[in-house]
């Protein structure tokens, strides 16, 4: 940055006008005017009173960016003030609470004890809250997404409420006792109640200057002076900004989300032209993403001016707020109209036969419940399954049953594209998937595989009842034995009872062997 530039920026930063600093360095108004512009440089005194007033050195005004200086001297500043702060703020803790009596300390420990136990019910609640509405937004989502985002905004959560529990029990033990109490011994005593008479008139008239309220202990050092503006520490501040960068960090993290789902209604706009043809439906179907889009854009907004630290422009949030209220009503409106020219079709029109020839055996039955036999002069099974063209089908011989599977191999694209076609025809289509078998055979056939399908059914049946008393009496063979368990149990603890017993009589018998050998 050129020494300019540097004049410029030290100038604006003390609110000086080109004349203030004029007079300051004793030359015109236009001279520094001249500095500014580049038209001429200062001298070398002036650089050096530039420099002197304003706590610089000659080769940071010359050479560099006093912004960029002023703003990492500032910074340093801070961090000082911060770390002296939180010292001051310790010992002052350690004085007062050296100072206080026992009946005091006591009262601060139950005190902040209450407090904490507050403290904990609120957030216990809050969180108990935000994680049933957190549950009911990404409760849908696979387990690994789910835990892990419930485990980032459980921890979110967490380190947030740590932070303000500690920030609220440092500022209600700072009000309560930092502001209240001070230090003094009794020679200020004396002074400050010197110096209140001789300042009481003066004070009742003007009030320009702070009222404390001061009282003496019983003669101790210790006065109470109550702090009436509740002054902020600067470590407290500190704390508080910390505290706000976790907060914006979860509020960033929520945008990134609003960002995606932003993305996601602009692609919807426009795959919406997919479905022109529909007519009000697809007016309102736009007029529903615009109205979620302004919506979304509210938010991001608001996020946005959140994290920068910049105010929102009220009115103007209302009015696309409203807007997208109206243009959502429109929406649904629209849409409401727009189904009611929707036929429903059901379709059955598209089935095809696949057919399937199978050497008859005396144990073959057929593994499926709704089946038309039809009698032919031939000795083989020919199988006709008759389906929608959306799947296939396929049979399999599993020890001597014969099953009929479906498979979906529809190409996916062949399929949206149906869909597309359907709904810009106005026409909700309802496809038949039940399956047609027919079986063509000899009349012998037909009444062997009924029987053998019937003997099938019992032979199961008979294997599930089977399967179900040997589990009753697996189970009655568990309870008897578990009641040997406890039988034997009871035994043994009755002879550790007379066992037990026996022993005590001993130790009886020998007390009074002892007592009688004494006396």
């Amino acid at each position: 940055m050129k020494l300019s530039e540097n004049i410029k920026f030290i100038r604006k930063e003390h609110s000086l006008s080109q004349e203030q600093l004029a007079e300051q360095l004793g030359v015109s108004r236009q001279a520094v005017s001249k500095w500014e512009s580049g038209q001429s440089y200062p001298e070398m005194d002036k650089v050096l009173q530039i420099c002197e007033l304003y706590n610089y050195n000659i080769d940071e005004l010359m050479n560099e960016n006093v912004k960029e200086v002023s703003e990492n001297n500032q910074s340093q500043n801070n961090i000082n003030k911060y770390i002296e702060d939180f010292l001051e703020f310790i010992t002052k803790t350690v004085d007062i609470f050296s100072s206080m009596s026992f009946v005091q300390k006591i009262k601060c420990i139950i005190e902040q004890i209450i407090c904490i136990g507050i403290l904990i019910c609120v957030f216990a609640i809050a969180g108990a809250i935000g994680g049933s509405i957190l549950r009911g937004l990404i409760g849908g989502l696979p387990d690994g997404i789910y835990y892990v985002i419930h485990n980032i905004f459980e921890s979110l959560y967490l380190i947030l409420a740590l932070g303000i529990g500690i920030i609220i029990l440092l500022h209600i033990f700072k009000v309560r006792y930092l502001d209240y109490y001070e230090i003094i011994n009794e020679k200020e005593i004396k002074d400050i109640d010197v110096n209140e008479n001789e300042e009481k008139n003066e004070i009742e008239t003007s009030n320009t200057e702070k009222k404390k309220k001061i009282v003496l202990e019983k003669k101790s050092e210790k006065i109470i002076i109550r702090d009436p503006e509740h002054s902020q520490s600067k470590f407290l501040a500190g704390v508080l900004k910390l505290l706000l960068l976790v907060v914006k960090m979860i509020v960033i993290f929520i945008g990134v989300g609003f960002g995606f789902s932003f993305i996601a209604l602009v692609t919807s706009l426009v795959l919406s032209f997919l479905f022109v043809r529909t007519g009000l439906v697809f007016v309102g179907g736009v007029l529903g993403i615009i109205s979620a889009l302004i919506i979304n854009f509210i938010i991001l907004e608001m996020i946005y001016n959140f994290i920068v630290s910049k105010k929102n422009h009220k009115t103007r949030i209302a009015i696309l707020l409203i807007s997208s209220l109206v243009l959502a009503g429109l929406s649904i409106g629209m849409i409401i109209i727009g189904v009611t020219t929707f036929n429903i079709v059901e379709e059955n029109t598209e089935n095809v036969e696949d057919t399937y020839n199978i050497q008859m055996t005396d144990n073959l039955s057929i593994g499926i419940r709704n089946i038309e036999y039809i009698e032919n002069d031939s000795s083989d099974i020919k199988i006709v399954v008759s389906h929608s063209k959306r799947y296939k089908t396929d049979i399999e011989n599993e020890n001597d049953i014969i099953y009929v599977y479906s498979y979906d191999e529809t190409n996916i694209m062949n399929t949206i594209r149906d869909i597309i076609k359907d709904i810009n025809n106005k026409e909700i289509k309802f496809y038949n998937y039940d399956n047609i078998v027919k079986i063509y055979t000899s009349k012998a056939n037909i009444e062997k595989l009924k029987q053998n399908k019937q003997l099938q059914q019992e032979k199961t049946r008979d294997l599930q009842i089977e399967k179900i008393n040997t589990e009753n009496n697996n189970l009655k063979k568990s309870i008897v034995e578990l009641e040997r368990e406890i039988k034997n149990l009871e035994s043994t603890i009755e002879k550790q009872q007379n066992e037990l017993e026996s022993k005590e009589e001993t130790i009886q018998e020998l007390h009074d062997r002892i007592y009688e050998t004494n006396n």
